[in-house]
């Protein structure tokens, strides 16, 4: 409820119109101006409060596109108030991650534009199931235009394969495809894309990343990553060397429920150090986390150009990843890929159990468990004998798992 007064008066504040005038007017040209010259922004405002409230304070060159990002992105496959997007643009934010898939943000975003547009960043993605082994260029050219209709825009700055290395799409041949990069270039010579690129946090990510980067010329990687992933550095490294950008998504995703009071102190999360930390490692440009209120922006924001954790805030993270160490599902690990002797798509439901545990989406956890056949369910496993554990590197009790998966899915 708080959440919901704190939009609904944000809102009502910005349609006064003081807000909107210093929001769209010397905010938004303030944005623009360290989008091209990574410079530290300043105060917009006179009033106490607004000068109070956290700003970015670090821009990083993304990748070839020679574009200034704030380090901290906005996402929020959710949002239904446009105000929340504009109260993080004038924090400084001017990086905006959205997607097809994301319900009807894209046309939340769109709400924004035109008047907006210059001030950030868009990066939208299309559909995972457009993108196959045998999809036309034609196909792939009217999802892009659609995308540009329900953005309200007649340019994308960027357009994403949505879930590549993930195998319930498809192998690699979708995107070997050679009508996916024709289409991306045809958009681009066509002023309706400026870049384009791929996302993952599925099993097989590393796989398809570094065929993408070893065989195209794609501009930007999202890979889902945090405090808990390991192995992604060497397709990290590959990427800086070719001048790609790195956008870290599901940062956070390991932390949504858990109890942050231990680890906070002086004003400072645990969830600010996570991503502090995730801004220290090399060749990440900037991260589009989820922002589901006013307050989060500003926890967010105020993690923005700080150094990486140390001492008690370095000790209290360590403590937490410990105690995920045996709980979290890794992304981009393959490992118990095949373990299965029914077949049961362990990735798949640990997946699901995070949307429903971790992200609060229940109902979407529970629609997408029941959309399994019954012989792919975990209710398999209270009769195995639970091969796939030992495939596990992090010994996470992957039956166990499954079967509380399967009782808190199951409608």
């Amino acid at each position: 409820m708080a959440d919901r007064d704190e939009r609904i008066s944000r809102r009502k504040f910005i349609g006064q119109g003081v807000a909107a005038a210093v929001g769209a007017g010397v905010a938004g040209a303030v944005t623009n101006v360290y989008a091209q010259t990574g410079e530290a922004p300043k105060p917009v405002s006179d009033t106490a409060a607004e000068e109070s409230k956290p700003e970015i304070q670090g821009y990083r060159r993304f990748g070839r596109t020679g574009y200034k990002v704030s380090d901290i992105g906005f996402g929020n496959a959710r949002m239904q108030d446009p105000s929340l997007l504009e109260y993080a643009i004038e924090r400084g934010i001017n990086y905006v991650d959205t997607a097809r898939q994301y319900f009807d943000m894209e046309k939340v975003v769109g709400q924004i534009f035109p008047e907006k547009r210059d001030k950030v960043f868009v990066t939208t993605k299309l559909e995972p199931e457009t993108v196959t082994a045998d999809v036309s260029e034609a196909d792939l050219t009217k999802a892009i235009e659609e995308s540009l209709e329900r953005l309200n825009t007649d340019y994308i700055d960027c357009c994403l394969i949505h879930s590549v290395g993930d195998p319930n799409l498809g192998d690699i041949t979708r995107i070997q495809n050679p009508n996916v990069v024709a289409a991306f270039e045809k958009a681009r010579k066509a002023g309706k894309i400026r870049y384009w690129g791929a996302s993952a946090h599925g099993p097989e990510m590393f796989r398809d990343f570094n065929w993408l980067i070893d065989n195209t010329d794609i501009d930007v990687i999202m890979p889902g990553m945090n405090y808990m992933t390991k192995g992604l550095e060497p397709v990290l490294a590959k990427a800086k060397k070719k001048d790609v950008a790195v956008v870290a998504m599901k940062s956070l995703s390991a932390a949504r429920k858990v109890d942050f009071s231990a680890y906070k102190k002086d004003g400072r999360t645990i969830r600010q150090a996570l991503l502090k930390w995730m801004l220290a490692q090399p060749n990440i440009d900037t991260i589009s986390i989820t922002m589901s209120s006013f307050s989060d922006v500003d926890e967010f924001v105020g993690a923005s150009g700080k150094p990486a954790p140390v001492g008690d805030e370095r000790k209290k993270l360590e403590e937490y990843g410990m105690l995920l160490d045996r709980d979290y599902c890794r992304p981009g690990c393959d490992a118990c890929l095949g373990s299965c002797p029914t077949d049961v798509p362990i990735h798949d439901i640990m997946r699901y159990r995070l949307y429903f545990n971790n992200y609060g989406n229940e109902k979407y956890a529970m629609g997408l468990y029941a959309g399994l056949p019954a012989s792919k369910q975990a209710a398999q496993c209270a009769s195995c004998a639970g091969p796939c554990a030992a495939t596990c590197p992090h010994s996470l009790p992957i039956r166990e798992k499954l079967m509380r998966a399967h009782a808190e899915l199951t409608i």
